[in-house]
């Protein structure tokens, strides 16, 4: 997948918001509703034309993982265990139900190929990771007022819900606790409707809360744009590739330490150490090399891709493609490129740059069409450190070399 795609895919999903309006005006500033009768309906079959059978038929992944919540259970939540067969997790779930919680299905991304990819298209936009859950709820179920620490798009694939959003502008909170200033309440609210193939929009922070007016399932697709905090760390964790001292350890006594609040000469070193990154950030250069190297990390974290299971036998005349979820990003130094894709990294010499440019970014191609002033049996050796790491595979339906 090239970041074109990635576009198109992302596009298709917001119809008829263009993405551009949404990544500027919208990302990390206000909610939005767009109404499934505008679309074309992709929004809501997302898990498939029979969400309940695509989620049941998951139980051996799903049942040990479900969470729940409500406002107001009428019963302590059952017992969270894996299940023998779909019919058993239906029942488990109905259980749920019927003490008025609603079902949190978490990790469910590789569900069906549909979501699959346009969670990995909104990571590659975004270069940052991407968590997708869904939630089942019976026709009387009630949320609690919450908010959540990372930026929501939520689809709903199945029955109606209301949901009461607060129209104050969100803190944007970082991810972490911190004590509160009381239970949490909306004071000013819109009160928006949805249906199937309807999509909203809350920034993190956003407070809210959810009734359900049918039964209903909906995905709640979760991430945190890159924030100036992340951008600067990148920068400080580029510096400390540069400066040992950046590296040393500071706190072997910590634990006494903050006891007393006497952490020695650190202020001073951590002084010494912010006036070093100030100066490095002068050079835009220094920044732009810290993002780069910073979105290399992140799409090498993604989640892995599958390989093949066989070595497949590869020819100058063997047509090769992307991976539907093979992203990439590329750096590196003056002798090694860093080939990032999800699950690793691939260290190649700087002399078949144009090569790696090449495969990079051009979606299908034969290996005897890649460039560069080398020799068919570099070109097969590249190709299969891609194809062995799951980023490229065989166009077609090739055998493994085992069965020729």
């Amino acid at each position: 997948m090239i970041l074109s795609d990635a576009h198109d895919i992302l596009q298709r999903m917001l119809h008829p918001m263009p993405l551009d309006a949404f990544l500027d005006d919208v990302l990390g500033k206000r909610f939005i509703k767009l109404e499934g009768r505008l679309h074309d309906g992709r929004r809501e079959s997302l898990l498939g034309e029979d969400p309940e059978r695509v989620i049941l038929g998951s139980f051996a992944r799903l049942s040990p993982k479900i969470g729940c919540h409500a406002a107001a259970p009428n019963g302590p939540p059952p017992n969270i265990e894996p299940l023998p067969d779909a019919a058993s997790f239906r029942a488990k779930i109905a259980v749920f139900h019927a003490r008025g919680y609603t079902v949190r299905l978490p990790e469910i991304r590789a569900l069906t190929p549909d979501l699959d990819v346009f969670i990995r298209a909104l990571e590659l936009v975004l270069h940052q990771p991407v968590k997708v859950e869904s939630f089942w709820s019976r026709g009387d179920a009630k949320a609690p007022v919450h908010h959540d620490d990372y930026d929501i798009i939520v689809i709903q694939l199945r029955g109606r819900k209301r949901w009461f959003i607060s129209t104050a502008v969100s803190d944007l909170p970082n991810a972490w606790k911190t004590p509160p200033d009381g239970p949490p309440r909306i004071d000013r609210f819109a009160e928006v409707s949805v249906e199937p193939g309807d999509l909203l929009y809350l920034p993190r922070g956003t407070t809210h809360h959810v009734d359900a007016i049918t039964d209903s399932i909906h995905l709640s697709i979760g991430f945190v744009p890159l924030t100036l905090r992340e951008a600067i760390i990148a920068c400080i964790d580029h510096l400390s590739d540069l400066s040992r001292p950046l590296r040393e350890t500071v706190g072997a006594r910590i634990g006494a330490q903050v006891q007393i609040s006497d952490f020695g000469d650190l202020a001073d070193r951590v002084r010494t150490g912010v006036a070093s990154l100030m100066t490095h950030c002068r050079a835009d250069a220094f920044v732009v090399e810290a993002l780069q190297r910073r979105s290399a990390r992140v799409i090498g974290s993604l989640d892995k891709l599958n390989p093949p299971v066989e070595h497949i036998a590869l020819s100058p005349m063997t047509r090769l493609r992307h991976n539907r979820l093979g992203v990439c990003h590329i750096v590196g130094n003056a002798s090694r490129i860093d080939f990032a894709y999800p699950g690793g990294h691939h260290f190649i010499h700087r002399g078949v740059e144009q090569s790696v440019a090449f495969i990079a970014k051009t979606p299908e191609f034969c290996i005897r069409d890649i460039p560069g002033e080398i020799g068919d049996d570099v070109r097969i050796a590249l190709a299969e450190k891609l194809v062995s790491s799951g980023f490229l595979e065989v166009a077609g339906d090739p055998s493994p070399i085992s069965e020729r």
